[in-house]
């Protein structure tokens, strides 16, 4: 399937390892113009290394989304790069601590919302006047399968993770409304993606018992930015196995 994306411009935050990675190559391989950001210089260098080695237009640039400045910079030279910008998938962060939500310290919840949620906001609003300026904008938001009911415990054990990534689902439906109709807005939310072998217990009770493969992810997330996905905004994907138990 052509996803309609040859020569639109792309930048996947968080892009230089795993899930980024995959979906900045997956963009790249449909003819995406793609760009990557990660606070880690050399795994970056190296992840555009091998994105140009596939014939991939890559363009790499170090920087942290917990700054402002750091992410007006990036925007600047996103745009300057490549002359705009259509599609944006934020990949923020992760497990800053985990534990139940008693054990985590006041500074360590800011901590959370600030990696997982807050960045979110400061890429999309350094983005939005070059996605407003294209024909068509996607914005694709990382969250994670606490969204939905699935695995027992684990609430309990990332409390600090859970709350962050559940607000990512309400921001995503917050920023689609105001958005619309030109550019979509959805939120992924994966369950275990990654080593199979590490995840076996944890997804030994899914419907389908393994972690997901980065790729299969990647596909989705290039779907959603595709212009054959046009209609679809203000969803929260599950991508868990079937983990999720809610019927509608």
């Amino acid at each position: 399937m052509d996803l309609g994306i040859d020569g639109k411009v792309a930048l996947v935050t968080g892009g230089s390892r795993l899930i980024g990675l995959a979906i900045a190559q997956r963009l790249g391989l449909e003819g995406a113009k793609v760009a990557i950001c990660g606070r880690d210089s050399q795994r970056l260098e190296e992840a555009g290394h091998l994105l140009r080695e596939q014939g991939i237009r890559a363009f790499t640039y170090p920087a942290d989304v917990r700054d402002d400045a750091q992410v007006e910079g990036l925007l600047q030279a996103v745009t300057e790069e490549f002359g705009g910008l259509d599609l944006l998938v934020n990949n923020p962060g992760g497990i800053v601590r985990t534990g139940p939500f008693s054990t985590v310290s006041l500074e360590e919840w800011r901590l959370g919302y600030e990696v997982n949620v807050v960045s979110i906001l400061r890429v999309v609003r350094a983005a939005l006047p070059s996605l407003k300026a294209a024909p068509w904008g996607r914005i694709v938001n990382l969250g994670a399968f606490y969204v939905s009911p699935g695995t027992p415990g684990l609430l309990t054990e990332l409390a600090e993770n859970a709350v962050a990534k559940t607000s990512v689902a309400a921001l995503t439906k917050v920023m689609s409304e105001e958005l619309a109709p030109n550019i979509t807005v959805n939120c992924v939310a994966p369950g275990p993606v990654g080593d199979a072998h590490a995840m076996r217990e944890m997804t030994r009770t899914f419907p389908i018992p393994r972690a997901a493969d980065p790729g299969e992810l990647a596909d989705l997330v290039a779907f959603l930015c595709s212009r054959q996905a046009g209609y679809i905004t203000g969803l929260t994907i599950p991508f868990d196995g079937g983990a999720s138990r809610r019927l509608v």
